[in-house]
């Protein structure tokens, strides 16, 4: 398994103080999502360019690129040019950036129903078949605002459009903040063979909030001891969520903000975590 953190889960406002944190805590990758400006791809190609330099120039990989996208009505009508043209620019963004894995959505739910249009099934075959023609794959997020935002729900998803090149990214901390009781081990029991990506948070069911990854609802260690068991070989990504830090850990830690600091806890909590896993 290979360990990677979002970008802008570091440092949102300079990409660069981003990834001289991410080498300098001995990682080899990160993941991208927004740039100085906005989120990737819908920025200018010289932005992601410089970009590319600085993650070069801190000698490190990309693990996945996460654009955001049909994260919408499935009838909004900017449907149709995120398929025919920013999907397509991603994928060979990505595929310069070093990376063939790019994550989607499904869609934005509306309160009240319980059954996805056959639109949105419709549609995730056809991000697919545009992923696999520009030389990628795509990995569905379950998110909770979504169609598909338990784990189970979007593996449901993704075995009803029966494409190979649709896998799951697998967010344990999105499927509890969507109401899963029990994302590990009860959802990724059922949903293991589509795991091709992993994102990482806590949530809090509580207090409605997302927490430290050693704090929340999810159980981490044992979700880590469960991918390596399964042979696991993708990438764990940090996606800490998480701007408030201990008063204490701050005091230790004065050089960075909440959500540097918060992240490089998480890190930590992972790294010892995979040390018993592995």
């Amino acid at each position: 398994m290979k360990l990677s953190v979002f970008t802008d889960e570091v440092c949102r406002e300079d990409p660069g103080r981003a990834l001289a944190l991410i080498a300098g805590w001995g990682l080899q990758y990160g993941e991208l999502r927004t740039v100085r400006t906005g989120r990737f791809p819908l920025v200018p190609d010289a932005e992601i360019e410089e970009f590319q330099h600085l993650v070069e120039g801190e000698g490190l990989a990309i693990s996945a690129v996460s654009p955001g996208f049909f994260k919408c009505p499935v009838h909004d009508p900017q449907v149709r040019p995120l398929l025919d043209r920013e999907l397509p620019r991603a994928c060979d963004w990505a595929r310069r950036l070093g990376t063939d894995l790019v994550s989607a959505f499904a869609f934005l739910r509306p309160p009240g129903q319980h059954q996805p249009p056959a639109q949105v099934i419709d549609y995730l075959g056809e991000m697919a078949h545009i992923a696999d023609h520009h030389g990628c794959r795509l990995a569905l997020e379950n998110e909770a605002v979504c169609w598909g935002g338990t784990g189970l729900e979007a593996a449901d998803l993704i075995r009803r459009t029966g494409s190979s090149n649709l896998s799951l990214c697998w967010d344990p901390g999105n499927a509890a903040r969507a109401g899963a009781p029990c994302p590990f081990p009860d959802e990724y029991q059922q949903l293991k063979d589509l795991v091709a990506h992993v994102h990482m948070k806590n949530f809090d069911p509580e207090g409605r909030r997302w927490s430290l990854m050693e704090q929340g609802v999810v159980d981490w260690p044992g979700q880590l001891r469960a991918l390596a068991a399964d042979g696991y070989q993708g990438y764990l990504v940090i996606e800490t969520h998480l701007n408030i830090s201990p008063d204490m850990f701050a005091l230790a830690n004065p050089d960075l903000s909440d959500l540097e600091r918060n992240t490089w806890r998480n890190l930590e909590f992972v790294s010892a975590c995979l040390s018993d896993a592995l």
